[in-house]
């Protein structure tokens, strides 16, 4: 018999409780000052953005923070881009960052926005000029 563990994030439990709601934020708060690789801060994103509603202010932050512990910058670029298109209005997402700024400063983490527009550049090879 092969006994498989399962962890059961947040399973079951209501964001319109305010119980509930704390209790998803602690786990997954816990989750990402925890997390020792990649791939579990990943998977942690994965289940955050998931969800129906947009992950709390708390939580984006303590996301944040493990990627720069983690030293992957750009994950934390990218959990601020996936934030900007799973909340609903653009002032939204201003809000997030206003609230977030004094962590993003600290951590030298910006938005995709402030990265600018980046050119492709292609390498010339002989075998791939047609004159």
């Amino acid at each position: 018999m092969i006994a498989s563990a399962a962890r059961a994030y947040s399973s079951g439990l209501d964001p319109s409780n305010k119980k509930d709601y704390d209790q998803y934020v602690t786990e997954w708060s816990t989750h990402f000052q925890t997390c020792a690789d990649d791939f579990e801060l990943e998977r942690g994103l994965n289940q955050i953005f998931a969800q129906d509603w947009a992950p709390s202010v708390e939580l984006i932050g303590e996301a944040i923070k493990a990627s720069r512990r983690l030293d992957t910058f750009a994950t934390s670029v990218r959990i601020l881009e996936a934030l900007e298109h799973k909340v609903h209005k653009k002032e939204q997402y201003q809000q997030y960052l206003q609230v977030l700024q004094p962590m993003l400063s600290e951590l030298g983490v910006v938005d995709k926005n402030a990265l600018g527009e980046f050119q492709t550049v292609r390498q010339k090879v002989w075998w791939a000029d047609a004159n």
